[in-house]
């Protein structure tokens, strides 16, 4: 639901394979200010 929250078509957010949703999701949230650390596959935390 993520994905369909930042403007991400219904059908094509659900029609994805795990891996490309995770990988939008992370990309969606760093729009959003979000820093995220692929090294500890987290998100790094705000200051």
């Amino acid at each position: 639901m993520w994905l369909v929250h930042n403007g991400v078509p219904f059908d094509v957010a659900f029609s994805l394979d795990d891996t490309m949703r995770q990988a939008m999701a992370i990309k969606c949230s760093e729009f959003h200010g979000a820093e995220f650390d692929l090294k500890t596959m987290s998100f790094k935390e705000r200051e």
